[in-house]
């Protein structure tokens, strides 16, 4: 039989598709199902606890402390884990029990507040959207939750600008990484809510801001590539027609299993988290190679706290970055990897 020359194992692996490079690659060191889940139930235990103290300590509703762990919980929640109802129900009305409940925890300047004369004040408060995405997915609301809810629709919509997307002042890596991922959110927030389907000025404004974020002249961030695609998924998009975009992710799967946020960094969780709860949606299941992979790397660097390790790093427009307050990034990390992971290996 003939062999294969290096030339052509070369060209070879090459041509191969992501999913043919992962069957080829090492396999996965094992992980069984019981510890992927205790690793969850730790991560719901860490998120409890610090967005707790963080509320109730600051009484900020920060898209870090707020809007991602109330997600996250209340997607684990539904999967199957066991966290606590009294926290979720505390939590929820305490940031968006009613448009005063928003003016408490600082999303929004109250009637009493001075005029803010900042150029900031003309962008949108980001808490608003990661919170609407949060509450919107919740089961049941109270009447006071869904006027909070709308009053964030008003809020976003009163602050797109003409050409579809929302000013962009303020660069707070990954969470806040930039205008793309900003925007990412809002649209998001907008998806929703059932409004859209019916209200015109609501399903115009999404229309707008998605045509922006597809011909945005701006360099694209992992992050806004793994958030453009999160956004097809919830739109309905068939996954057949997405597959370029997922195989774009699958292609930045680093050798350790993970995903990292920019090429100079090394696999952290808040990408790889990311990731593994995208391609979740769309389909893959905890038994693809690249999934194993991604569940054994999440697994074996987790904290004892139930949290993962991160660093700060510089904005991608270059602006310093480097925080030396790092509970907002392994927080919003940690509500990422609980959504990877109770997608990928659910309880229920």
């Amino acid at each position: 039989m003939a062999r294969a020359t290096p030339l052509a194992a070369i060209f070879l692996g090459l041509c191969l598709s992501p999913d043919a490079q992962a069957d080829a690659a090492a396999p996965a060191p094992p992980v069984p199902r019981e510890q992927v889940q205790r690793a969850v139930d730790r991560s719901i235990g860490y998120l409890q606890t610090e967005s707790g103290n963080w509320l109730n300590t600051r009484r900020c509703a920060a898209c870090h402390h707020a809007g991602m762990p109330l997600w996250a919980l209340n997607e684990a929640d539904k999967l199957g884990y066991a966290i606590d109802k009294k926290f979720m129900a505390d939590k929820i009305e305490a940031t968006l029990g009613s448009p005063d409940k928003l003016i408490a925890v600082k999303l929004v300047p109250g009637p009493k507040d001075p005029p803010d004369t900042r150029p900031l004040a003309r962008g949108l408060n980001m808490g608003l959207p990661f919170l609407a995405v949060a509450g919107r997915s919740f089961p049941t609301l109270s009447e006071g939750q869904k006027q909070s809810l709308s009053f964030i629709t008003e809020e976003i919509l009163k602050k797109q600008m003409k050409d579809g997307s929302w000013e962009f002042f303020l660069s707070r890596p990954p969470i806040n990484e930039t205008q793309l991922t900003d925007v990412g959110w809002i649209l998001m927030a907008l998806q929703a809510d059932p409004a859209t389907v019916t209200s015109t000025p609501q399903r115009v404004a999404l229309q707008k801001g998605v045509a922006w974020l597809a011909d945005a002249k701006q360099p694209d961030t992992y992050q806004s590539k793994v958030l453009k695609l999160l956004l097809a998924l919830r739109a309905g998009k068939a996954t057949s027609d997405l597959q370029p975009q997922i195989n774009e992710l699958l292609a930045a799967q680093q050798p350790d299993g993970g995903w990292r946020q920019l090429p100079e960094m090394k696999s952290d969780a808040f990408a790889t988290g990311q990731t593994l709860y995208v391609l979740s949606l769309a389909g893959y299941s905890a038994e693809r190679p690249q999934m194993k992979r991604a569940i054994a790397f999440l697994v074996t660097t987790q904290k004892p706290d139930g949290s993962w390790p991160m660093t700060s790093h510089a904005s991608p427009d270059g602006k310093p970055g480097h925080a030396k307050l790092l509970t907002p990034i392994t927080c919003g990390a940690t509500s990422w990897v609980t959504l990877g992971l109770s997608r990928a290996v659910p309880k229920r």
